[in-house]
Order: structure tokens, then sequence, then C-alpha cells
């Protein structure tokens, strides 16, 4: 065994010491926990819950910094560029995930610059009609309805239009898709009979599906949703293919060391079970989870490969 080699080794296991050393003492200051969008959105909601949990679990306190832009990519930039050394935490949802799709362009590698600590919590969308305008009461029906009507059949699509890509290339089926600026604006459009339908989660609509305004034909996760326990997954309603759930996660740079990613992902997985986590999170429409580390960056990894694919084969234009 040569000189080099033993003095690289040597190196590799102080490194390794002094790491695991300072996570033991991590963290011995406040942190910064990142929002890359503006207060009062769900993002944002979801964020200041678990910072403020985490941080009691941590015993220090979670500083909230409001980053947002360009769709989310000015806040997960700025943690991608800080130190990795544990203290600046990105809270982000979806776009965690679409962003590296969509954009052709960022001024970082998401596959590098971030990686996941652990995910806190993970919701589906449901696929709704307005019960007035659309007569179909199964969605068996409206997917008959669709194929029958191509191309006059309309989405309304708040934000991002992927989710509805996945639902027509599942199906083999063409609608016509109207851009909103918002999930909020896509929910007035259906309510007034603008557009046929929307696929959203149920935090916006839970009020109008009450009300018998609106009608849920399926939910796209795996299972069904807590607070419409009715409604089928789209399993189960006979459309197999679609399957499909959003997560929200905790990030951290690329380069943070292992010990401390590891040390917030416990603290995180405790906190995600408390009883009133689990309420919170419900209130809003998703339900808690707790997953290594490795589980949380497989998840990431994946899901991003698997929306590149999807964009490639429906054609989605990237954005610079």
């Amino acid at each position: 065994m040569n000189r080099y080699f033993l003095k690289k080794m040597t190196w590799v296991g102080l490194f390794a010491i002094s790491s695991i050393i300072h996570a033991q003492g991590f963290p011995e200051r406040n942190l910064t926990g990142v929002v890359p969008f503006p207060p009062g959105g769900g993002t944002d909601i979801f964020g200041r819950l678990v910072a403020d949990q985490l941080g009691k679990q941590l015993s220090q306190t979670i500083v909230v910094e409001n980053r947002p832009g360009a769709d989310g990519n000015i806040g997960m930039e700025y943690v991608s560029k800080s130190n990795p050394n544990g203290y600046t935490l990105l809270f982000n949802s979806s776009a965690a995930t679409v962003n590296p799709v969509l954009y052709s362009k960022l001024r970082f590698d998401p596959l590098k610059d971030l990686t996941p600590i652990g995910i806190a919590c993970e919701y589906y969308n449901v696929i709704v009609i307005n019960p007035e305008k659309t007569q179909a009461k199964t969605l068996a029906e409206f997917l008959d309805l669709i194929k029958k009507n191509p191309g006059k059949i309309n989405a309304g699509a708040g934000g991002t239009r992927l989710v509805i890509d996945m639902f027509t290339s599942a199906g083999k089926l063409d609608v016509a898709v109207i851009p909103y600026k918002g999930g909020g604006d896509a929910i007035t459009a259906v309510l007034k009979g603008e557009v046929d339908f929307i696929i959203i989660n149920t935090p916006g609509i839970i009020q109008f599906l009450n009300q018998g305004k609106l009608k849920a034909l399926a939910v796209t996760g795996p299972k069904r949703q807590f607070d419409i326990p009715d409604v089928p997954t789209t399993k189960e309603a006979g459309m197999p293919d679609y399957v499909y759930s959003s997560f929200f996660g905790v990030y951290v740079q690329g380069n943070t060391p292992d010990p401390i990613k590891r040390k917030l992902n416990s603290a995180l997985n405790e906190i995600t079970q408390k009883p009133e986590v689990i309420a919170a999170f419900r209130r809003g429409g998703a339900e808690p989870v707790q997953k290594s580390v490795e589980d949380a960056s497989q998840r990431y990894l994946e899901e991003i490969k698997r929306l590149k694919d999807l964009a490639v084969k429906v054609g989605i234009p990237t954005l610079d």
C-alpha cells in the first residue's frame, strides 16, 4: 500500500470523524428556512409549520425567509449556493421536481446542488368537473365523453400543465388546455363553466365539493383521500396508468455532510408523527409521511426523471 493511498485514506477518515463530531453539536445556532414562494400560499403555510416544529425539535429557531420569483427558482438557487453546513434549509413542494423539467437554463444543478433530507407530507390531486356543465357521473363516463369529442373538452391548468399532460397521455386523450396564473383562477373558471374540468388538490375545492357545486370523479393518488373517502382512485375508477402524487420536502445544499442530513431527517420524521402536525397537514389536504434520507433522495430523483420522460413524450417545450 503506497504512501499516497495511506495519506488519502487518513484524510477521508479524518473528514468522516470531523463530520460526525460536527453533527453531534449541530445545530449550535439559529437556522434559515427558505420558502421559494410568496407568503400565504400552500408551500409557505407548510414551510412555516415545519420550520416551527422542526426548530423546537432541534432546540433552535428556524427563521423563515420568503425568496419568491421565477416559479420558485430564485429560492432554490439561493439554497443551492449556500454553505453546505445544514444551516440553510429549503422548504419546497412540487416545484422542486417540476422546475428541473420545465426550465432548460437553471443556474444550478438540481441533481447535484440540492438534496432532500426528508419528505414531510404528500398530497394527491383530484379530477374535478362542474356537474351542471359536464354530465358525467363517473370517471369512465367522462373519459368516454372526451373520446367522443376530441379537442372539444377544455381543461383549466392552474400553473403547470404537467398533471393534465400526464392525464391525457395515460388515457390517450385529446383535450384543449387553457392556462391560468394559479389554482385559484382555475377553480373560478370551472365554477363559472369556462372550462370543463381541472385537476387540483383538495384544499381550494373541498367547500365546493361539499356544496355540490363541483364533483370529484377520481383521486390521482395510490389510495383514497381522507377528506373525500367516497371518491375512488383513478386505478379503482378504470384508469390504472394515471397515478400521481406530489410531495413537500426539506432540502439542503448538495454537499452537506451525511451525519447532518441524518440528524435533520430524524428530527423531521419525529415531528411528522405529532398529532398536531398530522392535523395541520390534513387541513391542507396532505398526508404526513416518514422517509429515510435514501428513500427521500430516490423519490426526488425518480420523480424528476419520470416528469422529464413525460415532457419528451408529449412534447412539452422547455422555458428559458
